[in-house]
């Protein structure tokens, strides 16, 4: 009989609880950047117990053999007699246990990566990703689960989604919880001394904590996060947890989202703090892994959940997953307030649609397999991915983006995408131990909203053609428009005129500067670059007889060049110099506008569309 995939706790289920396999762990040699993990199992029945470490993170499809930084592993009893044991599998240990004894496995683990899917440590605190860390017992993942944390003298505050085993602590070692190991892993830790502040919508408790050297405007930063979380709970109806906490990690070179079931870790450069744009993103990003909440950690696609943490879970979904997340980040960041509708209107056209015009891939690749084969795409970095295929993400969420303005005309302003989401929130929390299948998914949407979109719908997620941008925005008075960028005349002053600019010009290849240096790294499918034989890794030399020492140089020089000839250029592959003339093209500008001929029954579809 299978044991139901159980993913929702609240506090009070944990408190006063016992626990059969218990993690304790300490920081003696935080400032080698190591933990010190002691997995206790008890209650043990069987002469050979198997335990295992994940191999990939749930949310990131990517096997990464987080066991790799474990080492020093030693196993014996309740008595200190050793155990014998062995390697199964790189991530798997075999423990003979003739007297079926109570085990004890102790090892230390090397955490010096810092980010929202690992785990780092130092002598300032321990940021603990516990799918990285914490082994599992073959069979008894659904068991309750405790981890003790013996807290260095130094660090006063611990945060974390786990839930308090005692509501009186000891000063040292705090005793969390969860009601399986599904969810022990997916509740990250924070022991430091941080920042964290709180505040209460619905009823339930939301924690903020703030990981960083830099000096911020929390009071500022908890008014914008609560209101990203009054207006989801106000999309979806109410909140699936009595606690949720956000974790805001800050630094340099610190980017990207990881969503869990009561909290999210979320990771931005200092730089979110300092202009409005960088804050609007950091506001997105946030917007979107809360999100995830709902979709994806609840209603997800058939495939994930319960996991396989051994080897990779493939789905044909993750346009549902990320797609839909990536559509509803800004539509609803837009609503929180923190994007006018003509800021909206530009981020859709500059980082949604216009971004995926600079994918050739996507002509090659369908949006379904590209999600499928996520685990060595997406997730394996690759300098030549966007003529290879188009993201889940980008596509996925204009996929979104183009059904709901379907689903809006169709019903004739009637429903929009939000009523079939809310829906399948409702079909979850009837029972949600299992996913959805596409078919539901279509189904729930043609159903609830009362519309046929299944055969475009489907054309859309398996085809590589041109996505019809014009056919669809046009229905609500939106023109979208790909353009050579005008050229504007500038003036001295209010009379004289500055000499005329040239046309904005197009090369297609992005370039890093190493030592003085101009490297390729990045070069578009038939473009200019790509046509003249340019490839990565080349070094640009010169152009038109100037020498290129960096990036500002290189675009300067081919804008000079201007459209009228071609621009000579001097590079290096592998050690031999060439010569290749390009053939430049006109910069391509993206905009996505009301038109000014909007009927009255056009303009109420798109306020419809717009607003919650």
């Amino acid at each position: 009989m299978n044991t139901p995939f159980i993913i929702e706790q609240t506090d009070i289920q944990l408190l006063n609880t016992t626990a059969h396999i218990k993690y304790e762990l300490s920081f003696e040699h935080a400032s080698r950047h190591c933990i010190s993990i002691k997995m206790i199992i008890t209650q043990n029945r069987d002469e050979i117990t198997i335990i295992k470490s994940p191999v990939w993170i749930p949310g990131s499809y990517k096997v990464r053999d987080m066991n790799a930084h474990q080492h020093d592993v030693r196993i014996h009893d309740m008595q200190g007699r050793p155990l014998t044991w062995k390697w199964m599998t790189k991530s798997a240990i075999e423990i003979h246990n003739p007297e079926k004894s109570d085990i004890i496995v102790s090892y230390e683990y090397y955490a010096n990566d810092r980010g929202v899917r690992t785990s780092h440590v130092n002598r300032n605190h321990a940021f603990i990703m516990p799918v990285a860390c914490l082994m599992y017992v073959e069979n008894r993942m659904e068991e309750i689960h405790h981890v003790s944390i013996q807290k260095n003298e130094k660090w006063n505050t611990i945060t974390t989604a786990l839930s308090p085993i005692h509501e009186q602590m000891s000063d040292n070692t705090v005793l969390y919880g969860a009601l399986n190991y599904h969810i022990l892993i997916d509740s990250p830790i924070e022991i430091g001394n941080h920042v964290c502040m709180t505040f209460e919508v619905a009823g339930a408790l939301h924690e903020l904590a703030v990981i960083t050297q830099e000096s911020i405007d929390m009071e500022w930063l908890k008014g914008e996060i609560k209101r990203a979380v009054e207006v989801e709970y106000a999309f979806w109806g109410d909140l699936p947890y009595d606690r949720y906490v956000f974790f805001l990690l800050i630094g340099e070179g610190l980017r990207g989202g990881l969503e869990h079931l009561r909290c999210n870790v979320s990771a931005v450069e200092p730089s979110a703090f300092l202009d409005k744009t960088s804050a609007q993103g950091m506001m997105a990003l946030l917007v979107h892994e809360f999100f995830h909440t709902w979709n994806v950690k609840r209603i997800r696609p058939i495939e994930l959940g319960p996991f396989n943490y051994q080897e990779e879970n493939y789905t044909h979904m993750l346009w549902l997953a990320e797609g839909f997340t990536s559509y509803y980040d800004d539509l609803l960041s837009y609503r929180c307030g923190f994007y006018s509708k003509e800021e909206y209107l530009s981020v859709l056209a500059q980082s949604h649609l216009g971004k995926l015009a600079r994918v050739p891939g996507r002509f090659s690749m369908s949006l379904k397999d590209s999600s499928f084969l996520a685990w060595t795409k997406l997730y394996s970095m690759s300098p030549d991915q966007h003529n290879q295929f188009p993201s889940y993400y980008t596509k996925g969420g204009i996929v979104a983006l183009l059904l709901d303005l379907l689903i809006i005309t169709q019903s004739n302003g009637k429903s929009k995408l939000d009523h079939a989401l809310r829906t399948m929130w409702k079909s979850y929390k009837q029972d949600g131990t299992k996913g959805f299948t596409e078919d539901e998914i279509i189904q729930c949407i043609e159903e609830e909203c009362g519309v046929s979109i299944r055969s475009v719908f489907t054309q859309w997620l398996n085809g590589t053609d041109e996505l019809p941008y014009q056919e669809i925005f046009s229905r609500i008075g939106l023109e979208w428009k790909e353009e050579p960028i005008a050229i504007k005349q500038e003036w001295y002053g209010d009379f004289r005129p500055f000499h005329p600019k040239k046309q904005s010009i197009f090369f297609g290849c992005a370039v890093n500067e190493e030592q003085g240096k101009v490297i390729v790294k990045e070069v578009e499918k038939n473009s200019p670059a790509d046509r003249g034989g340019i490839g990565i890794d080349d070094e640009i030399i010169a152009v038109n007889g100037k020498r290129i020492s960096n990036r500002n140089m290189l675009l300067q020089s081919l804008q000079s060049n201007g459209l009228t000839q071609d621009a000579e250029i001097i590079a290096n592959c592998d050690g031999k110099i060439y010569t290749t003339s390009i053939t430049l093209q006109p910069a391509i500008q993206y905009s996505l506008n009301v038109r000014d001929s909007i009927t009255h029954d056009q303009e109420q579809l798109l306020e419809f569309w717009l607003h919650g």
